[in-house]
């Protein structure tokens, strides 16, 4: 059977971390940040690489739908993952 490497099943962690822990605008159809580094490091509860998490700011736009969002821009998600 495959099994799942452990640096991913961990970026599925912190990017449902983030995805969880953001604001939705449904005026302009974005995905906004809510949490810093450092609230996402709080929210893990172990020990990981500090590369593995996004910088991201509060207030700033993680996906939009033109494709020009923070996670988009990264490749951590995809568009059709924001509504």
């Amino acid at each position: 059977m495959h099994k799942r490497s452990p640096n991913k099943l961990e970026q599925r962690k912190i990017q449902s971390i983030v995805i969880n822990g953001c604001y939705y605008d449904k005026q302009h159809g974005e995905t906004i940040s809510k949490l810093t580094r450092l609230e996402i490091m709080d929210q893990l509860n172990e020990p990981t690489d500090i590369h593995l998490i996004p910088d991201l700011e509060k207030g700033e736009v993680l996906i939009d739908s033109r494709g020009r969002g923070t996670l988009q821009k990264l490749g951590l998600v995809c568009s059709n993952q924001a509504s």
